[in-house]
């Protein structure tokens, strides 16, 4: 659904940068789709066998993955300030996630989530790695595209329990996943993968946490204690990351 709404408003000026890309780039769109795919995949894949909370802990870790592929990429290593900004906003995305309570979680479904965080860093790298090579709307609609086929792929692979027709409220959900968080949020994710530092980039993962927060709040579900507390220091962590990597670019 992302990759048509993006392919939508400007096919010319995505078909014609997908037909002048060199391999490198190929290779970047390709990759990323793959690996979108596939943290797609995994992620949901763990989430059947093992418990909520088990899942978002670990999601927790996913800035720690951006920081340490774009690290291992390019180089971009953070300063002290933006490490501690980040090892806050982790350990207040982790506090929020114990806020959900208490399951039962298996050791394949949090390996399954833990490679879904390594494979997210890897993701996001890839958006970097491409450059000023194709516009971002135009990368972003090619790269949820293929990501589409790979979990069209993975499909079969999935438990036949967990194959069920959806419900009309179900599709509803797809849709609006479909739209807002892929083809706004991870389109905007990757623009921001181009040019924002590391340590920015990698507090989209705890700001999602943050937003979820709010919007249950919205929605008349009020916080406990302990969200509450997670929810305060991951803006303070936050903070220090942004502070940090502005002192940087001075």
């Amino acid at each position: 659904m992302g990759a048509l709404v993006l392919f939508a408003m400007a096919p010319r000026v995505t078909w014609r940068a997908l037909v002048r890309l060199d391999a490198r780039g190929r290779v970047a769109v390709v990759g990323g789709g793959v690996l979108l795919g596939l943290h797609f995949a995994l992620f949901l894949g763990g989430l059947l066998a093992t418990s909520l909370p088990a899942a978002a802990a670990l999601v927790s870790l996913e800035p720690l993955a951006v920081v340490v592929a774009m690290w291992v990429a390019f180089g971009a290593r953070p300063n002290v300030r933006e490490q501690l900004g980040i090892a806050l906003a982790t350990a207040g995305a982790a506090v929020v996630a114990r806020g959900a309570g208490h399951g039962e979680h298996t050791l394949l479904g949090d390996g399954l989530v833990v490679g879904a965080v390594v494979v997210y860093g890897a993701y996001v790298a890839f958006a970097r790695w491409i450059g000023s090579a194709m516009p971002t709307t135009s990368y972003a609609a090619c790269v949820f595209a293929v990501a589409a086929c790979t979990l069209a792929i993975a499909v079969p692979l999935a438990p036949s329990d967990a194959r069920i027709a959806p419900s009309a409220a179900s599709w509803l959900a797809v849709l609006g996943l479909g739209l807002i968080p892929t083809a706004v949020g991870h389109t905007l994710l990757q623009r921001a993968a181009r040019r924002a530092p590391a340590s920015i980039v990698a507090l989209v993962a705890p700001g999602e946490t943050l937003g979820s927060i709010a919007i249950g709040a919205a929605m008349g579900a009020w916080p406990s204690k302990i969200e509450w507390l997670g929810a305060v220091i991951l803006v303070i962590g936050a903070s220090v990351a942004v502070l940090g990597a502005k002192d940087a670019r001075m």
